[in-house]
Order: C-alpha cells, then sequence, then structure tokens
C-alpha cells in the first residue's frame, strides 16, 4: 500500500512524525497530503521562526509560548510541554542566559511555578543517571539558583542534554563548568560520539559543527580556553570561535586543558582577542590534524588584579610552537595584536617550516625581531634550537634579514600590518631589499600583498611603502596599501 493509500488517520500521526525535519518535504509529495498537512503549518512556521535561531530575551516568562525566555530554565520548561520544540532549535545563541532575569516582575516560588512534566523530565534522564547525578540534588540546585536569582550552569547543561539538531552553538557568556555539570558534560559527549548506535530521535550534540565562545573582547573578559576543550571533541566540531580565550602556563588554571583528545575534526580555528602563550597553544593544537586555517589575535588580559597580569608576549615562541604543531598541513594563518600592555619578548622567528601556507598575516614588529636578530654578530643558542633552523636560513650570507628568508615559498597572499612607526620603515627597507630580483627564487607563488599604511603614519614610513609600491609593480605582485588598522585585509575560511 502506498502513503497516500493510509487513512487519514494514520497519515496525522505519520506527519505528526516528520515535525519538523521532514514536514516540509512532505508537504509537497501530493495534493492529498498537502490538504492534511495545512492544520499543522500555522504552528509549525510559528516554532520554526521562534527557535530555528533561538536567542534569550525579556519579557513576561509567564508566557513562554510568545517567546519570553529569558534562562535556560525556561526554555526547559517550553520544552517539557511540548517535546518538539527541541527539534527545532538548529542555531541557538545561548549568550544571554539570565542577562534578563532580574527583569522578572514575580517571584520564583517553586510549588507553584514547576511545570508537572519537568520533575518527570529530570527523574528519567539517562544523562543524569549515567553521570551518577540525584536528580533531587540536581534540581534543587537550579531552583536555588532561579530563586536567587542568578545564571545556574546545571540548568544550562542540563538543556543540551535535550537538543538533537544543534547545528551551530554559542555557549552562555557565563558558562563556568562546576563539578556536577563537568560530569554531565563529560556524558553528553560520550553519547554524541557513540550516537550513531543510539535510537534516531536520541537527543545528541551530532550534527554540532560550529562552536562560539560568545564572549565580549575587554580586557577585563577572560574564558578558560580548557571550558571550549569537551565540546571540541564532538565529533563534527569544524570551526571554533573563540573571543577572549585564555592559556597561560603557571598563572592561568588551565594546566592540561582537556584530559582527552579534542579538535580532530577543526578545520578554522578563530581565537580572538585572546591571551595564549606558546605552551597554551601547543596543547590546544595537540590533535588537530584536518586543521586549516588559524586565526590569532593577542591581547592582555587581568586574571584576578593587576598583579597577575600577563604583560609581554613571546611571539616568536608562539609562532615556532605554531609551525611544530601544524607546519604540515595549515594553509591560512593569521596573528594579530589587538591590545599589548607589555612588550614582545625579543626573539627570532622563521616560518619556512610551513610546507602548505598559502596566505599568511602578521604585525610587521614579529617580522622586525629578525632584523635586530641580524645585526646581532652571534645569535644565543637558545634561539638557535627554538626556530631549528640555521643561521643561513634565518638570513641571506650578507647578514640582511629578507623576506623571502623568513617565509614559505608557498605563500601567495601576505599581509602585513603596522602603526607606521620609524622603525617599521627601516624594516621594511631592510626586508624587501633586491625583492624584484629575489622574488621568483624565494617567494614564486607570491601573488598579492596588503601593507598597513595609516594617515598617521610616520612619513618616512609612507614614503617607504610608496616605494615598495613601485617595486612591487616591477616583480609582478599586486600590492594593496591600507590606511586602517580597523578593517580586516584578508578574508579567512569560517569568516560569517
Amino acid at each position: 500500500m502506498s502513503l497516500t493509500g493510509l487513512p487519514n488517520e494514520l497519515l496525522e500521526h505519520v506527519i505528526i512524525h516528520t515535525l519538523p525535519e521532514g514536514f516540509e518535504c512532505l508537504i509537497l509529495t501530493c495534493k492529498k497530503i498537502y490538504t492534511i498537512c495545512v492544520p499543522f503549518l500555522e504552528h509549525h512556521n510559528a516554532l520554526r521562526s521562534q527557535f530555528h535561531r533561538f536567542a534569550y530575551n525579556p519579557g513576561d516568562p509567564k508566557n513562554l509560548d510568545h517567546g519570553h525566555i529569558t534562562c535556560a530554565w525556561d526554555l526547559i520548561a517550553r520544552i517539557a510541554t511540548e517535546p518538539v520544540v527541541a527539534r527545532y532549535i538548529r542555531h541557538p545563541d545561548f549568550g544571554w542566559d539570565s542577562r534578563f532575569i532580574l527583569r522578572r516582575h514575580w517571584q520564583f516560588e517553586p510549588e507553584d511555578d514547576i511545570p508537572a512534566e519537568l520533575n518527570t523530565f529530570f527523574a528519567d534522564s539517562a544523562h543524569l543517571k549515567e553521570a551518577k547525578l540525584d536528580w533531587h540534588q540536581y534540581h534543587a540546585t537550579i531552583i536555588g539558583d532561579l530563586q536567587a536569582p542568578r545564571y545556574s550552569q546545571q540548568a544550562a547543561c542540563f538543556l543540551l542534554t535535550l537538543l538533537p539538531n544543534v547545528e551551530t552553538l554559542r555557549l552562555p557568556r557565563t558558562w563556568l563548568p562546576d563539578s556536577a555539570s563537568g560530569k554531565l558534560l563529560d556524558v553528553i559527549i560520550k553519547k554524541t560520539k557513540n550516537s550513531q548506535s543510539l535510537p534516531w530521535n536520541t537527543p545528541s550534540l551530532y550534527r554540532t559543527n560550529i562552536l562560539d565562545t560568545n564572549q565580549s573582547p575587554a580586557a577585563t573578559d577572560l574564558f578558560d580556553l580548557a571550558y571550549a576543550c569537551p565540546f571540541l571533541a564532538l565529533p563534527h566540531i569544524r570551526t571554533f570561535w573563540g573571543t577572549s580565550c585564555a592559556a597561560i602556563r603557571d598563572t592561568h588554571p588551565s594546566k592540561g586543558l582537556y584530559p582527552g583528545s579534542f579538535g580532530e575534526a577543526l578545520v578554522a580555528v578563530h581565537l580572538l582577542s585572546s591571551c595564549i602563550d606558546e605552551v597554551g597553544i601547543t596543547a590546544f593544537l595537540k590533535y588537530t590534524t584536518h586543521l586549516r586555517t588559524l586565526v590569532y589575535s593577542h591581547s592582555t588580559k587581568g586574571y584576578h588584579d593587576a598583579h597577575t597580569q600577563i604583560t609581554d608576549w613571546n611571539s616568536c615562541k608562539f609562532v615556532m610552537a605554531i609551525e611544530r604543531a601544524v607546519a604540515s598541513h595549515l594553509e591560512e594563518l593569521s596573528i594579530s595584536i589587538r591590545e599589548l600592555t607589555g612588550s614582545l619578548t625579543p626573539g627570532t622567528v622563521s616560518l619556512r617550516g610551513f610546507q602548505r601556507l598559502r596566505k599568511l598575516e602578521l604585525p610587521l614588529e614579529l617580522l622586525a625581531c629578525n632584523i635586530a636578530a641580524a645585526a646581532t654578530p652571534r645569535l644565543s643558542k637558545e634561539s638557535s634550537v627554538l626556530s631549528n633552523i640555521s643561521s643561513e636560513s634565518q638570513q641571506s650570507n650578507d647578514g640582511v634579514a629578507r623576506i623571502g628568508d623568513l617565509l614559505p615559498a608557498s605563500v601567495s597572499e601576505i599581509s602585513l600590518r603596522s602603526d607606521g612607526r620609524l622603525d617599521h620603515a627601516k624594516a621594511l627597507e631592510e626586508m624587501f631589499q633586491e625583492f624584484a630580483a629575489l622574488k621568483e627564487a624565494a617567494l614564486p607563488a607570491l601573488k598579492n600583498m596588503q601593507l598597513s599604511c595609516i594617515n598617521g603614519a610616520d612619513e618616512e614610513y609612507k614614503k617607504r611603502c610608496n616605494k615598495l609600491n613601485l617595486e612591487m609593480e616591477v616583480a609582478g605582485v599586486h600590492l594593496d596599501l591600507v590606511s586602517s588598522l580597523a578593517f580586516p585585509t584578508l578574508t579567512w575560511d569560517g569568516d560569517d
């Protein structure tokens, strides 16, 4: 018997089971099925409009049917009363979880305000049972947070056990794992990895391919990179956006990051306004065997007080750590400095070890470190071992640190960012000596170059930029002089 031969009562049950994933395809199959689907269409469209790209918002939380969901508990309650809601959530932004909770004009009273379905929801949770967490205690902790009122980490984590179709996940800005939520998250990750052996309707984060820590880039905001690592162990996470992430040896609590492997599926990583040293980036990149794009912008971050603030940054060691971890497969690399209250630690750096790098963005002061090193008669033994390259490959025989000696031959696009200082003019002059004559041998793939030349730059720097423009034309390279540091000069895989 064909589908259309079934009685209408049975077809209605079939339609209910297609919501929401297959409903829009089913409704277009034939006139008969379309007619039976019509009564479901308005409600389907309403749920899709509200939950497909869900975000918390202010309003009367007693009226959850009209979008007034202010925290994870509200959304859990909404799902408890209509479970299909969870299946509509594809691209949730949980960033402002509980931000609007203080606007409630009513006092939370557990006896009156907990839907009857919720107790069963928690009592029957397979995730809580596997995590060996007492549901009464877990539930009571959430209630205590609501009565405070404050953000509930337990509620935010429990919500993730209910969602089967999430593709893009933006974490709450106040995400701060504790013992109970950490155990529950471990179970969520474990179940997701084994989801192919589970029933089709079992909630998991199997479809999730983008993770966003959803933090502010402000210097006072800080997100321990270790908190993101469990999510990066999900099997299909391809893009990670981490703003204000921190991983600093001996200062920040993230010592070993995540104890298991993570990041195997990552293709693009954007660590923006972050504070990470060479030890932190080494641990983070350990398993990223498929990584193609890495974008990092450095920002000085305050930890607990001014006495524990990390001010200096060893950018040379940072770059060499990246090279050791992903040089064989990385294709796009951007390193920039958003805010540095200290200084760059002196050293030398070379990117010649990157085998497949095509697109590269660097602060000019990073390459200028090699200019200073080339002027020093003898490099320290530590620098030589760290860079793992011979002095001949760091600079030409005449002692000049030319651009072709520092960058890999595979690069086709380069962006150099500078605030136009006088010493940067001198660095440009030295790095691009005899560039036209040496270009084909050193950088044969180079086609395009972007160089910062802001309005407030030193006059000598501007003159050097204009001169370089003529030299690039002779070498067959298109040079674009960018007048503002505020605008990105290149685009990267994973950009919105």
